[in-house]
């Protein structure tokens, strides 16, 4: 059982909103059922001068098909986890997020945000998207591309901004549905003197799919049940020329990976805290923040029958934390609009596992790790020059980031004797990156041309720690160096009127070069015995993290949104398309890869969405996405075939302060695969998950 710590008030930082809202729903926020007063902190401008693409207020949080705030961004195509699974059953290790599909990974090229602090593991810059449930949630932005100067280095293919809720009503949902699925989550606010505190809390349980297709389960294939739980708790307390604010939280997860004997856990509890200051000199606001991570996996080998399994690897913990902050001044002038932002992180954690497993246990321990370093010092130059009549201009942000790996080691012994078989102690390693994004603007911004250029340090876990899924093995690579990703934005976005309603439209088309990117490459196959693996059997890889050449990648982002003139609920339809022509460039060192696509990279993906007040009351809602075919690894071998899947959603307000509804996931029994392994084993789902539930607001 998980234990909760001493619930210190400690902070909670402040970001802002966006200036603009694009392509999110118009939906406005329901209205509490009493009269509330709604204590609101003030939020310093967020520390990037990029507009976001997409974005979704309380109101369209709150009305997604799917409850958890990855199933919400399937509006936006492209932007997506490791593989197709949902963050609930899936492993931690493949919740990295990307928000362009250049080349999607684990750890994720992408940074996620909630109120300035980072939400990336300070191991494996994964998320655990439990902790973020869209009842939580004032607002999410979408940022594609280089996306500012607030922590560049984690925010490679661009930024997922959250503002946590204050204040306000209390608000409870709770549904059921298929698969024994389980769901609550509230929140609840209380006036505290001149301030306000803050609580939330959720809790769900699954008892999960079982991930292999009907056709090539075995005894050894069950359901990948999961439970977690979050709590949280925030104070924001006003102050002289300013106010200070403070968070603590704590979460806790276990789930079933889908196989006998597979399973994993992770817990974490985060502490932050932030101090805003205003006068005629300007604005500031400083945040400093801690994370504390643990991380428990076992993985099996599976016999060819799928009759038997043998323990592979038990990781039976994973000792993470990360001490940061940052600082953002915004002096005031009267002519510019200029913000300095100096942040920093500390990460360090280490995998404990034991492995080699012989007879009736394991033979061999390991312990791998390292430490990193993260400082860096922005400077965000909104329009800093522009024509006299404001059409045409400049905007620029400017990064200097130092990063070090130190301390690193990876020790493993015999477990009888304590005798070293391993004994490896990287050289540390450093480097200093400069980066950053010029846009000319034209037309009041409608149409903007980016140049930039970010960058990506390898995580703790890419670096240090080996994986095993199945029979196919990932070795670490502690020799690993910062990606590096330069290209080409250009930005078209307009609204109008016209057939009853208001159209607002985007374009993005992009050409980007990932250099150095971090890529799982098969250097082996069983069965045999392999280097560091032992034997690996028939149908097993053997692969390592390398860095592979290069990946030149073109895209396109649209979206097309239609809101239909009127006040109250309103028709809305919504339309969305990611396209990227990916590439390898794999050089001398990796030839075979050159001219391939990237592994999890899909080549497309779309959202269309129709939502439909109807006039007996209920609000219908009706989405279809879909993706195309992707490889499950760099050779392009292992093949995962296209899908589109639809989704239903009906809600009904049966009282001012009780909404009801129904939701349904690929109502249609699409198959969508998911993985494929070396030895042909398909994980696909096709069951739509059906939920009915309840939204109390008081």
């Amino acid at each position: 059982m998980f234990s909760w710590p001493s619930l210190l008030l400690l902070a909670s930082p402040t970001a802002a909103l966006p200036t603009q809202s694009l392509l999110g729903p118009s939906a406005t926020e329901i209205e509490a059922a009493s009269d509330v007063i709604v204590v609101r902190a003030e939020r310093l401008p967020a520390d990037r001068s990029m507009s976001a693409q997409i974005s979704l207020n309380q109101a369209a949080l709150g009305s997604s098909i799917g409850l958890r705030l990855d199933e919400a961004l399937r509006i936006a195509p492209g932007a997506s986890l490791f593989r197709r699974t949902s963050s609930g059953p899936a492993n931690a290790t493949i919740q990295g997020l990307s928000l362009r599909p250049i080349a999607p990974n684990g750890a994720g090229r992408a940074l996620v945000s909630l109120d300035g602090v980072p939400q990336n593991d300070p191991f494996g810059s994964w998320v655990f998207w439990v902790r973020h449930d869209p009842l939580f949630l004032e607002r999410v932005d979408v940022r594609r591309g280089a996306a500012g100067a607030g922590f560049g280095p984690l925010a490679l293919t661009g930024a997922l901004d959250l503002v946590e809720v204050r204040g306000g009503p209390a608000r409870l949902r709770l549904s059921a549905g298929g698969q024994g699925a389980v769901q609550l989550a509230a929140r609840g606010s209380a006036t505290a003197g001149n301030g306000t505190i803050t609580a939330m809390a959720s809790f769900e349980t699954s008892d999960g799919l079982i991930p292999v297709g009907p056709s090539q389960r075995g005894l050894v294939d069950l359901p990948a049940d999961f439970t977690a739980s979050t709590l949280t708790l925030v104070s924001e307390i006003p102050a002289q020329n300013g106010q200070w604010s403070f968070r603590v939280s704590g979460f806790k997860e276990e789930k079933g990976a889908g196989t006998l004997g597979a399973n994993s856990a992770a817990q974490g509890v985060d502490f932050s805290g932030a101090r805003k200051l205003e006068g005629d000199w300007g604005q500031a606001r400083l945040i400093l923040f801690a994370q504390t991570r643990d991380f428990a996996n076992q993985t099996v080998s599976v016999a060819a029958d799928r009759a038997s399994v043998t323990p592979a690897l038990d990781q039976y913990e994973t000792p993470a934390s990360a001490l940061g902050g940052s600082l953002i001044y915004a002096p005031a002038m009267r002519r510019w609009s200029p913000r300095w932002t100096l942040d920093w992180r500390h990460s360090e954690g280490e995998t404990r596992e034991l492995f080699r497993f012989i007879g009736n246990g394991y033979t061999r321990t390991r312990i791998a790790g390292g430490q990193q370093d993260l400082i860096g010092l922005g400077l965000d130059l909104p329009r800093f020059w522009q024509s006299n009549d404001e059409r045409i201009g400049l905007d620029a942000t400017l990064r200097l980031d130092r990063w070090a790996h130190n301390r690193a080691k990876r020790l493993e012994a015999d477990r009888a004797t304590g005798t070293f078989t391993l004994s490896e102690t990287p050289v540390d390693q450093e480097g200093h990156v400069a980066t950053g994004r010029v846009s000319l603007f034209a037309w009041g911004g409608q149409a903007r041309v980016s140049l930039f250029r970010t960058f990506r340090p390898p995580s703790l876990n890419e670096l240090h720690r080996p994986f095993r899924v199945g029979n196919d093995v990932t070795e670490a690579n502690a020799d690993l160096v910062p990606e590096v990703l330069e290209g080409l934005d250009i930005d078209l976005k307009n609204q109008w009127q016209g057939l009853g309603g208001d159209w607002t439209g985007i374009v993005t088309l992009y050409a980007s070069r990932l250099k150095d990117p971090i890529t799982n490459v098969t250097i082996g196959v069983g069965p045999g015995a392999l280097p560091r693996v032992g034997f690996l059997p028939a149908g097993g890889t053997l692969r390592q993290r390398l860095n592979a050449g290069q990946i030149e990648a073109k895209g396109l982002e649209a979206g097309l949104t239609w809101v239909a003139k009127g006040t109250g609920p309103r028709p809305e339809v919504a339309l969305r398309l990611a396209v990227v022509d990916a590439e390898v460039a794999g050089g001398r060192l990796l030839p075979a890869l050159t001219g391939l696509r990237p592994a999890q990279s899909a080549p497309w993906a779309s959202y269309v969405g129709l939502t439909l007040p109807l006039r007996a009351g209920p609000q219908l809602t009706v989405a279809l996405r879909g993706e195309g075919a992707r490889f499950e690894d760099d050779l392009n071998t292992r093949r995962l075939k296209a899908y589109q899947a639809l989704d239903l959603r009906a809600s009904w307000a049966l009282r001012r302060d009780l909404d009801m509804f129904i939701s349904g996931e690929n109502v249609t029994g699409t198959r969508i695969a998911t993985a494929i392994s070396g030895a042909g084993i398909l994980s696909e789902t096709s069951t739509p998950l059906w939920r009915i539930g309840f939204t109390i607001t008081r």
